[in-house]
């Protein structure tokens, strides 16, 4: 049975962020806040010559004792630009992917080991152009229903499963600006200090936006 706080039931309250994502969303000006200063002539001098691929990622959001949990992971360390970096589950379009719903929601199914019956679509965000990877990569907001007490992800992609509140989230103290090693070198960026992780760029930037939309 599900129980009752100030925000409502938790049907009430996965009623009001489908609402919202569905609604005007804040796009571009509400990620900026969160944008490294070097973002837009990156993507500028980047898109001259790109042919940019699809990609596709979810927010998956769980309600727990009727808190509002996002969900993120930590990248294993590989040889690659966004090596052991907090992120969103997802990845780049696949040929058998109808739509790139179906991307987000494949990659949460893979790295997340649930099922797609528990992942429930509630909309979709603004896209946003990652320089780096050359990648167009495009948000799409879930609840995850009956998540696991112990997350157990795919331990070639995942090395760890982030589950922060919406509460601990929203609390200025951890916005914050960290020199970070970039694709510029090391630069001055803005992000989250979640307890001993740093959530920047294109993540903070999507992550940004969603709260804005689901904070209203």
């Amino acid at each position: 049975m599900n129980r009752t706080n100030q925000n409502g039931t938790t049907e009430e309250q996965i009623e009001r962020i489908k609402v919202r994502v569905k609604g005007t969303l804040p796009g571009l000006p509400a990620m900026l806040h969160m944008a490294p200063p070097f973002r837009e002539e990156l993507i500028a001098r980047s898109l001259v010559d790109a042919r940019p691929r699809m990609a596709a990622v979810l927010i998956p959001i769980t309600l727990r004792a009727d808190q509002i949990h996002i969900v993120l992971t930590k990248r294993c360390a590989y040889p690659g630009v966004h090596s052991a970096q907090i992120s969103f589950p997802g990845g780049k379009m696949e040929r058998g992917d109808e739509h790139l719903q179906a991307t987000a929601l494949r990659e949460t199914q893979e790295e997340l080991q649930i099922a797609v019956a528990q992942l429930e679509l509630l909309g979709a965000l603004t896209p946003l152009y990652i320089p780096p990877s050359n990648f167009w990569v495009h948000p799409f907001a879930a609840v995850i229903h009956n998540p696991p007490n112990i997350w157990t992800p795919q331990p070639d992609e995942v090395d760890q499963v982030l589950e922060p509140s919406l509460q601990q989230l929203l609390k200025p103290e951890i916005r914050i600006q960290r020199e970070t090693q970039t694709s510029e070198g090391k630069q001055e960026v803005p992000g989250f200090q979640l307890n001993d992780h740093f959530i920047w760029g294109a993540t903070a930037m999507m992550l940004e936006e969603f709260l804005c939309v689901i904070h209203q």
